[in-house]
């Protein structure tokens, strides 16, 4: 169920909406210097839009003059701690499944392919 309470996409528009008032713009304002619909982004705003793509959340950080990162994390950056490349390594399965999941089925197969190629490319070099 989209938009439901505590869900990713209601906190993203949480944060989104928040950082819009602390900088006194409206959703016409921001949705024109992202360069988005206004009702788009009333919609992320909602958690009514099922988790924009890296491209929309790229223009929302840019016109709210924020990190990408903090604008999904909901911490700057500059608190973030520095990860070990183990625990780095370990969150990658999960961060590609979790992308995965937001995509259509046609995406899947197009990053399946993909996928493949670069399994098979770094099979040859062995």
């Amino acid at each position: 169920m989209r938009g439901i309470y505590g869900s990713k996409d209601t906190r993203l528009g949480a944060k989104i909406r928040k950082l819009r008032k602390e900088r006194h713009m409206t959703q016409e304002k921001l949705a024109e210097k992202a360069e988005i619909d206004t009702s788009y982004l009333g919609q992320i705003e909602r958690g009514e839009r099922h988790s924009p793509g890296i491209a929309i959340i790229a223009k929302i950080a840019q016109a709210l003059n924020v990190s990408e990162g903090e604008l999904l994390s909901g911490e700057k950056e500059s608190e973030f701690s520095t990860p070990s490349h183990a625990a780095v390594s370990e969150d990658i399965p999960e961060r590609i499944a979790d992308e995965l999941r937001l995509m259509t089925p046609r995406q899947q197969r197009l990053y399946e392919r993909v996928f493949r190629a670069i399994r098979e490319l770094s099979e040859s070099r062995d």
